[in-house]
């Protein structure tokens, strides 16, 4: 086969009319390779990219019936497959304007081959993170107790690195979304607590109050640890603490750090955990119940529900009954099915906590019913309901 020689080169130059001083001294000869290889192409953003020039961790997720994710350290993006019209030629070692010295020499031809061509790559999007499943696998082994642990804690117990190898979304990202579910770690493993053990938890820090006299947000610190270490687990005690109390920036005389109760985070466990205990309450006995079972100074709201419980004012008597946005499902088309079956007409205030989660900065909880509802008006109140209804 014939081969471009330099004198071919410079032929072209002068049949283009191009000056040969501003014209780098390496010329380029393109040839098609005997060979393919089979590569894929892929997209990347600035932040990706910089994250595989510094060797930061760069992974694909997802199991057989997931769609493909990529994560970063600290993002979560879906990848799609993106057609182009023109063709994308794969040329290693191709040298550009940048990489050649500008320096006057003898012209030089370099052989290039074309290893692969290309019709078709992978782009990424930026994404929520598909956190969903981390609570799924927690609740495989709920924390009863340190007297019900299992010896062999190999199979359905999960470390940070397990964690990051089956959930579709970044390191940073999964923290988060167990700090968010109120995960604790246990000897290496994050686990959830099982339910009447949290209650019981909670219950021995809160009895504490009525038992010392402590005002909401007078509550020691040092001692509040000091008295749950001897009736639970160093790791729980700390959890109790840290998801329920904050502190105060006050100190006692005795120099202990005060802390505050979390009220609306107290409330609405304290008020969540009644609701689990039957199908459907009265409004107005839960109403009484919820306020007598959470300590001194603070006050429930049926705002600090949201999400967790719905109610109505319109059946005699009026109902309240456990619905949590946690166990609804995570496609939005499926989740409104879900909904409107519950109820066939829902204001913003009541259907926004039940798509909030879902919602991002490209797509707002507005946008999101704006193409999955329908939209009536009724005594001055918008309404949205199924758009598959009459």
């Amino acid at each position: 086969s014939y081969e471009r020689t330099v004198e071919d080169v410079e032929t072209v130059i002068g049949h283009a009319k191009l000056d040969v001083s501003e014209l780098r001294p390496i010329s380029q000869v393109i040839y098609f390779g005997k060979k393919f290889e089979k590569y894929k192409l892929l997209e990347l953003d600035a932040d990706v990219l910089e994250s595989l020039k510094k060797g930061d961790r760069v992974m694909f997720k997802g199991e057989a019936n997931d769609k493909a994710v990529l994560c970063t350290n600290n993002k979560t993006y879906e990848v799609k497959e993106a057609e182009t019209s023109n063709s994308l030629l794969l040329i290693p070692g191709m040298k550009f304007m940048e990489d050649i010295p500008a320096m006057k020499s003898d012209r030089q031809l370099e052989v290039k081959e074309i290893v692969g061509i290309f019709h078709d790559y992978y782009e990424l999007k930026k994404i929520k993170p598909r956190l969903s499943r981390i609570r799924h696998l927690l609740n495989e082994r709920q924390y009863k107790g340190s007297e019900l642990e299992e010896q062999d804690q190999s199979d359905g117990y999960y470390s940070i690195d397990d964690l990051i190898e089956r959930i579709q979304a970044s390191e940073e990202e999964i923290k988060q979304g167990l700090s968010d579910i109120d995960a604790v770690s246990i000897k290496g493993k994050w686990r959830l607590l099982e339910d009447q053990y949290h209650f019981r938890a909670l219950s021995f820090m809160l009895n504490l109050l009525d038992e010392n006299s402590w005002k909401v947000n007078e509550i020691p610190l040092g001692e509040t640890l000091e008295i749950l270490n001897e009736l639970l687990p160093k790791e729980i005690a700390s959890h109790i603490v840290e998801m329920y109390l904050e502190p105060t920036g006050e100190f006692n005389d005795a120099g202990d750090t005060l802390m505050q109760i979390k009220e609306d985070k107290t409330c609405r466990y304290l008020g969540g955990y009644l609701l689990r205990q039957a199908a459907k309450f009265s409004l107005k006995d839960f109403l009484e119940a919820w306020q007598q079972s959470v300590p001194e100074g603070l006050t429930t709201n049926l705002k600090q529900l949201a999400g967790l419980a719905l109610y109505t004012l319109e059946t005699k008597p009026q109902l309240i009954w456990y619905f949590p946005e946690e166990d609804l499902p995570v496609d939005l088309q499926e989740r409104f099915s879900v909904l409107f079956k519950q109820r066939e007409k829902w204001n913003f205030n009541e259907i926004e906590p039940y798509i909030r989660n879902l919602s991002s900065e490209k797509q707002s909880s507005h946008a999101i019913l704006t193409k999955f509802a329908r939209v009536s008006h009724i005594n001055g109140t918008k309404y949205y309901s199924s758009r598959l209804g009459k």
